[in-house]
C-alpha cells in the first residue's frame, strides 16, 4: 500500500480531540436511543406504527393499465435500453402500458422530490442510494407480500435483498434489487505497453505510473478526476480503500472519516488533481470523466461499474477495471456494493402493473439489463449467464469477493440525509479544498459531525 502515514497537522489533531469530548456529550443518549431502538424494532413493523397491520397487495388492483417510469440515471445508450426492454414486457403484459421518462442522474433527486411534494408522482422509480430518504418520507409501497406471492425469495440474490431491507428501520423491502454496482479503478493497457509499464499491483505503483502518463504539453494526464457533481462516491473508495479503515459509522456511532489513517488517505487521492489531472477537472461531473478516459486524455479514472459498457465500447480489450489494491497485508478494503433497483410508488393508482414491471426487470429482464449496464444481475439464474466470466471487471470483483482478506465497507445509505449530505452539501465543500480555500482536515471533521448528527437523528426518530 502507498506510504500514507503522514503525521496529521497539530491543527487536526487539535480539532480530532475536540471532536472527541463533544462526541462523549451525545454518545450515552445515542446508545439509549440505540438500545430503545432495537427493542421497538423487535416490537414493531418501524417509525411511526401504530400497531395496525400494513396494507399488503390486496389494494393494488388488477395489473392493466398504463404506468409512468422515471429513470434516474438516463442517457442515449440507456434509454435505448430501456426502450427495449419495455417493449419486451409490453409484448409480454398486453395489458399494460409503460410510459418512459428519463432523468439524468445529475439532477433527478430535486425533480423527484418537487413531484412528491405537488403529488404528481410516477408509479414505478429507479433508484440507487437515494432510497432511505424516499423511505423516510413514505413515498414507497413496502414489496414484501408481494416478493413472497412471485416467489422472489429464491429467484433473486439474497446478499442483495439483505442490503435493501437494511436501508429501512423497519427492515421491509421498499427497493426490488436488478443489479448491483461495485467501485472500480479502470486504466488503459494500451498506454502501459507503450511506456514499457507494467500493471500496477499497489498503490503507490498506481500512482507512480499515473505520475510517469502525465504529458500536460499534449493534453494527456495519469487520471481524470471527478471534482464536480458525483465526486463523493470516488473519494470514499479511494480513501478507505488506501486507508484500511473498515467501518464508516461504529457501533457507538462516531464517524471514522476524520481518523488520521483517513485524513492522510484523503490527501493523498487529492494530491491527483492538478498534479496528474488537468486543472478543469475541478467541475468534472459523469460523463466528463468518462470522456476523458475514453477519448484518450487520461491513463485512468475511479468509477463504478455502470460506465463499464463505455469504456469496453471505446476501448475494447485495452481496458482493465481492478478493484481496491491490497495493503502490505494483503488486505483489500472495498465498499460494499451499490444496488440498483426499481420502487412502487405509495401514491400510484397502478400498483398492480407497476409490480409487474419491476418483477419483469428483476427477472425475464434481469440478464439482458446487467448486461447492457456492466453489472451484477440480482437474479440468480442471469448470475450463471456466459457474459459475466467473460467480463474481466466482475470477474475481478468476483475474485476478490471469494478473498478471505477483503473487508468490505458498509455505507450508511440508510440515513434518509445520506444523498442530500454527498450531493448539496459536501460537493460544494470538496470544490474548496481542491481549491486550497478549505483543509483536508477541517472538510472531514466537519462531515464527520454531519454523519454523526445524521446518525443520531435516525436512531431517536426510529426509536419513537
Amino acid at each position: 500500500m502507498v506510504a500514507i502515514h503522514k503525521p496529521v497537522p497539530d491543527r487536526g489533531e487539535v480539532r480530532i480531540e475536540r471532536r472527541r469530548t463533544m462526541k462523549q456529550r451525545r454518545l450515552s443518549g445515542l446508545a439509549a436511543a440505540a438500545a430503545a431502538l432495537a427493542l421497538t424494532l423487535g416490537a414493531c413493523a418501524g417509525p411511526g406504527n401504530t400497531g395496525a397491520a400494513e396494507p399488503g397487495t390486496d389494494d393494488w388492483g388488477d395489473p392493466k393499465g398504463s404506468i409512468e417510469f422515471w429513470d434516474t440515471n438516463a442517457n442515449p445508450r440507456l434509454s435505448a435500453e430501456w426502450d427495449k426492454s419495455i417493449k419486451a414486457f409490453e409484448k409480454a403484459n398486453p395489458d399494460i402500458d409503460v410510459k418512459y421518462v428519463g432523468l439524468p442522474n445529475s439532477s433527478y433527486l430535486q425533480k423527484v422530490n418537487n413531484a412528491l411534494a405537488t403529488g404528481q408522482v410516477p408509479d414505478v422509480l429507479l433508484i440507487g442510494n437515494d432510497v432511505a430518504s424516499l423511505i423516510a418520507q413514505k413515498a414507497l409501497a413496502p414489496l414484501d407480500d408481494a416478493v413472497k406471492d412471485a416467489g422472489l425469495d429464491a429467484k433473486l440474490d439474497p446478499k442483495m435483498i439483505e442490503n435493501e431491507r437494511r436501508n429501512s428501520a423497519d427492515q421491509k423491502l421498499y427497493k426490488l434489487p436488478l443489479s448491483a454496482l461495485s467501485d472500480v479503478i479502470w486504466y488503459r493497457t494500451d498506454w502501459l505497453k507503450k511506456a514499457g509499464l507494467k500493471e500496477p499491483t499497489s498503490y503507490d505503483e498506481f500512482f507512480a505510473t499515473a505520475k510517469a502518463l502525465t504529458k500536460p504539453d499534449v493534453n494527456q494526464f495519469g487520471f481524470a478526476f471527478r471534482g464536480g457533481p458525483g465526486a463523493m462516491p470516488p473519494m470514499i473508495a479511494m480513501t478507505y480503500g488506501m486507508s484500511g479503515v473498515s467501518e464508516f459509522l461504529t457501533k457507538d456511532g462516531q464517524a471514522t472519516l476524520d481518523q488520521p489513517e483517513n485524513v492522510a488517505a484523503f490527501k493523498k487521492y487529492i494530491s491527483l488533481y492538478g498534479t496528474v489531472s488537468a486543472k478543469a477537472d475541478l467541475s468534472n461531473d459523469y460523463a466528463k470523466i468518462v470522456a476523458a478516459f475514453d477519448g484518450g486524455s487520461a491513463w485512468a479514472t475511479h468509477h463504478n461499474l455502470g460506465s463499464y459498457q463505455d469504456h469496453l465500447k471505446a476501448l475494447g480489450s485495452n481496458v482493465v477495471g481492478v478493484q481496491p489494491f491490497p495493503n502490505a497485508d494483503g488486505v483489500i478494503t472495498a465498499t460494499a456494493p451499490a444496488v440498483s433497483g426499481l420502487g412502487v410508488l405509495a401514491k400510484s393508482k397502478h400498483k398492480a402493473a407497476a409490480w409487474k414491471f419491476a418483477e419483469f426487470m428483476s427477472t425475464q429482464g434481469n440478464s439482458d439489463w446487467s448486461q447492457t449496464v456492466g453489472q451484477v444481475p440480482a437474479s440468480l439464474e442471469a448470475q450463471k449467464a456466459e457474459w459475466i466470466t467473460k467480463a474481466q471487471p466482475l470477474t475481478a470483483i468476483v475474485d476478490a469477493g471469494k478473498n478471505p482478506k477483503t473487508q468490505y465497507l458498509q455505507l450508511p445509505t440508510y440515513l434518509p440525509d445520506w444523498g442530500s449530505i454527498l450531493k448539496t452539501e459536501m460537493e460544494p465543500d470538496f470544490q474548496s479544498v481542491l481549491q486550497g480555500k478549505l483543509s483536508p482536515e477541517d472538510f472531514l471533521g466537519k462531515y464527520a459531525d454531519r454523519f454523526e448528527k445524521a446518525q443520531t437523528e435516525y436512531v431517536e426518530h426510529a426509536g419513537k
